[in-house]
């Protein structure tokens, strides 16, 4: 099953759950003792003062704690109320101060950290229905700011002009939904109308040094559904990773990111922004599956240790990545593939080995698509299976291998290929132990000849390499006019290769 339907599949299952919930009653201290049963599941230590009276229960003096034994350290987490109240329809409605702080203190070992954060919300409406076990949240605001308001090393508080940080979201709108079980079902669906971001920091013994990150996105958007187990040890990650079972997207209509830096006067700086993108993730102990793609991409960056100023852009920039990662019988769905659109870089660059502009700079294009089959010999999710696989020269075997498409136009020539190949793994002796290949690729190549001149040209390729690289192409490929080449190379059960119906192994 595909990872977009997958996703469809849980963001109905959340809408079902959510009208399902909402003719169930729950009260405040039901939520509360769902809140807090979270938390302490995935190790968070939670104490508050709480006092209920007609409906409402009011929580003072939260105080949340995760402890890392390992490290001597700890975080800790204060917040100064939490108000959830009953409503008529047998929902809880949530509410905080529209303006509080929130502290944070990070403590390892004799060394201490105070973080104080401002956490500032418009028009915030939270509410929380369903029954114990099976609640769904809905809630919205027209603005969240989170800003630093405090932050104290080693008992000295560092000024404003010192270091700075702002996360800003507009139009915020959220529901989401979660079954507490053997494991915990989460369905979730956020959107929000712009976020943006503002770093800055000064080093407060140099002043000179400094560093800001800055940027934003707008119309973004996350779907997502997972399983996660109802509890946390973060000394056991494979435990974790053995039940966790996640699939969700995130989208944006466009965004921009700024990076400037300053160290022992040496300036570096980077810049990009898009058009929009996606980023699709689906992971499960069975399966990984990666995807991304950005679209109207520009990259700049200058300093540091680079002799001028960079200036990359390209009109689609994706990739994608499946792999199994559990150990099965029968070979299990593999894939891979880059799509570079339309790829331009500055004349700077290009200057660098092509000063007379005798190549075409014409935007160039690098798209792949592979897929394919593999048998899993482990689970890499397996602690007992971990000294084991460490050891192991090869964790899978490779059986199927398909190069759906291949485009290179780069330069003035234009190279694509297409091919599928299977392997038999029985048989490691063939290819000095690699799986033996049954197959074929198709290959055609234009432009090849005349790039050859110009590279020579530019003294780039001496004559005689050039003469090389002819000969070279006259044996493995055939010319077919208008400075084109083609080549089928394919690998028979006898383990034979043939270029162009000539055995040449």
């Amino acid at each position: 099953m595909s990872g977009y339907t997958k996703l469809a599949g849980g963001t109905a299952l959340a809408t079902l759950m959510l009208a399902q919930s909402a003719a169930a009653d729950i009260t405040p201290d039901q939520v509360w003792d769902e809140l807090r049963g979270y938390m302490q599941g995935y190790g968070y230590e939670i104490t508050a003062q709480s006092a209920s009276s007609g409906g409402v229960l009011t929580l003072t003096d939260l105080v949340t704690t995760m402890p890392f034994p390992e490290d001597d350290a700890s975080v800790v987490m204060a917040m100064p109320e939490l108000t959830l109240s009953a409503t008529e329809d047998g929902a809880v409605d949530v509410s905080w101060p529209a303006e509080m702080e929130v502290a944070f203190t990070f403590t390892e070992g004799a060394e201490e950290v105070q973080a104080t954060l401002l956490y500032e919300t418009a028009d915030l409406q939270a509410r929380v229905s369903g029954d114990p076990g099976t609640t769904a949240w809905a809630y919205s605001a027209s603005t969240a700011r989170i800003s630093l308001a405090d932050l104290v090393v080693e008992g000295i508080s560092l000024p404003r002009d010192v270091i700075r940080g702002e996360l800003l979201l507009d139009g915020l709108v959220g529901a989401s939904s979660m079954a507490t079980g053997a494991t915990r079902e989460v369905a979730q669906e956020v959107k929000i109308g712009a976020l943006s971001y503002d770093i800055a920091g000064r080093d407060p013994e140099n002043t000179a040094n400094t560093v800001l990150f800055k940027g934003g996105m707008t119309d973004l958007a996350y779907s997502g559904t997972g399983t996660l187990p109802t509890e946390m040890d973060s000394d056991d990650p494979m435990a974790v990773m053995s039940v966790l079972d996640v699939d969700g997207s995130v989208s944006f209509s466009g965004g921009t990111s700024q990076f400037n830096g300053v160290d022992e006067g040496q300036a570096a700086s980077f810049a990009s922004s898009s058009e929009g993108g996606s980023i699709g993730v689906a992971l499960s102990p069975e399966a990984w599956n990666f995807d991304f793609r950005l679209q109207g991409y520009d990259m700049q960056v200058q300093g540091g240790d680079l002799p001028f100023p960079v200036a990359l852009e390209a009109s689609e920039l994706g990739g994608h990545f499946a792999m199994p990662t559990a150990r099965s019988e029968t070979p299990q769905d593999v894939a891979a593939g880059l799509n570079l659109t339309e790829f331009r870089m500055n004349d700077l660059i290009w200057n660098i080995f092509d000063p007379a502009s005798q190549l075409p700079r014409d935007p160039a294009t690098i798209a792949i698509d592979l897929s394919g089959k593999v048998r899993m010999l482990y689970d890499l999710f397996d602690p007992d299976q971990a000294e084991a696989l460490a050891a192991a020269e090869m964790p899978a075997e490779l059986h199927e291998l398909k190069l759906n498409s291949l485009m290179v136009d780069a330069v003035g020539a234009v190279l694509t290929a297409t091919g599928a190949f299977t392997f038999d793994n029985s048989d490691l002796q063939t290819f000095d132990g690699l799986p033996r290949p049954e197959g074929a690729l198709t290959a055609e190549l234009r432009g090849a000849n005349a790039l050859i001149d110009k590279l020579v040209a530019m003294g780039l390729l001496p004559e005689e390499q050039a003469m090389g690289a002819r000969m070279m192409m006259g044996m493995f490929a055939v010319a077919k006019g208008d400075d084109t080449l083609s080549s089928t190379l394919e690998i028979n059960r006898q383990g034979h290769v043939i270029a162009n119906g000539q055995r040449i192994q």
